[in-house]
């Protein structure tokens, strides 16, 4: 199953990304079930050899949609609900009880291994997600007419407008040029 581009530029925007587009008649769910989400875990770096049960994967599509409106508040300006902080925080809280201190080079870290299920794919989203709040200005919502996503803005001035230059861009290019050449 090919699976979206990481375009969001942290694992819990990739995460939330993973309908595409999030908006209109013809969105795709790339997560489709306990093992294709195994799947797009590996694929997105963030665990390996997780098997994932059908509770897990519920609880990881109600965690992506917590994020996904969390973030939207963030990219439009706004305060996220206190309900889905605290969704966000249960979710956290629950992951982080798998979690183990194990040492990495120097420093001690704290992972929740494979054998834990959807937590091990969980734990580094929530990770991602906790930094992300760090930073609330830099994360922005794809004005593309057909996508929605939600991505982190790592430009240097802070004025990335698209997901992807690629593909959203570029046919917002288009779009416009086309717009200007007809009349």
């Amino acid at each position: 199953m090919p699976f979206p581009k990481l375009h969001g530029g942290a694992p819990a925007l990739n995460f939330v990304d993973t309908l595409d587009p999030r908006i209109g008649p013809d969105v795709e769910e790339f997560l489709t079930s306990p093992s294709a989400l195994a799947t797009w875990a590996e694929y997105a770096g963030l665990a390996r050899s997780v098997r994932v049960t059908a509770a897990g994967y519920r609880r990881a599509l109600e965690l992506r949609e917590t994020l996904y409106r969390v973030f939207l508040a963030l990219a439009r300006g706004r305060r996220p609900a206190a309900g889905d902080l605290a969704q966000l925080h249960d979710a956290h809280v629950k992951t982080f009880r798998r979690a183990q201190l194990v040492r990495a080079g120097g420093a001690y870290r704290f992972r929740v291994p494979a054998s834990a299920g959807v937590d091990a794919i969980l734990w580094p989203i929530l990770e991602s997600a906790e930094a992300l709040l760090d930073a609330p200005e830099r994360i922005k919502e794809c004005p593309g007419e057909d996508c929605g996503w939600v991505f982190l803005d790592t430009s240097r001035n802070g004025t990335r407008r698209w997901c992807s230059m690629a593909s959203c861009g570029t046919r917002d290019k288009m779009r416009r040029y086309r717009a200007r050449v007809r009349g």
